[in-house]
């Protein structure tokens, strides 16, 4: 599976450059693990997503929005979630929708120039299944299971509480994969160590090992090749 080489090529560009993100790396995820998510999201994952977390289920140490300890992230400012974390935030967002306020925020999701036809126009969706996660804020990069009729099943899009406006971010995970491998061995994220940051809940991280430059995002690597795809089409 092509997923899996690009994936092993990735890990094997990560042991040698960023080995605290390798050494984050946690075990396999099993196939029970596997099948209670994809019943507690009511979707069948992509086979090349169940093949990557049959590899490395996310992280051993991951900081989030709500707490957790300060490990380095393991895709370059991003945490790889695990099952559970996958779960623990699709919930999130599951409750989200069961509250009284999300027609109001339905209306707040758009897709930017370039997306319109192939991403629903929501602020959430059952389909969206997180992958990736911001460390510090409830964005997500995932796999699109839900698209708009001129998407694509398992198309990879942004969204998230401050991603409310969403992309095209590749056609598949396995092209997403090929991405990232692209981007790190461009040598645009490195090791490196946090500024001092101010997080909402007054934490304060000092100089800390992270994976990447701390005044940059991967989301913005993304959108920059969304942007290009479409300037050139």
């Amino acid at each position: 599976m092509l997923a899996l080489e690009i994936f092993d090529d990735y890990i094997s560009w990560l042991r040698v450059n960023v080995p605290l993100a390798y050494d984050n790396l946690a075990p396999p995820a099993t196939a029970s693990e596997l099948a209670a998510l994809e019943e507690a999201v009511g979707y069948e994952l992509p086979s090349t997503v169940k093949a990557v977390l049959g590899v490395h289920n996310g992280q051993k140490v991951s900081l989030t929005p709500s707490g957790g300890e300060h490990g380095v992230p393991c895709i370059p400012t991003l945490n790889l979630l695990s099952t559970g974390a996958i779960q623990e935030r699709w919930e999130i967002w599951a409750e989200t929708r069961r509250g009284p306020d999300i027609e109001e925020l339905q209306k707040m999701g758009g897709v930017w120039p370039g997306a319109e036809g192939l991403i629903r126009p929501l602020y959430t969706s059952p389909g969206w299944i997180p992958l990736w996660s911001d460390p510090t804020r409830h964005d997500y990069i995932g796999i699109d299971l839900d698209p708009a009729p001129g998407g694509k099943t398992g198309q990879i899009i942004n969204f998230g509480r401050d991603e409310e406006r969403h992309f095209l971010c590749a056609p598949d995970f396995t092209s997403l994969l090929q991405i990232l491998l692209e981007e790190v061995r461009s040598g645009a994220w490195q090791a490196s160590k946090l500024h001092d940051e101010e997080y909402e809940d007054d934490k304060i991280i000092e100089g800390g090992p992270w994976f990447g430059d701390p005044d940059e995002h991967f989301f913005n690597a993304l959108y920059a090749r969304f942007e290009a795809n479409e300037d050139n089409s």
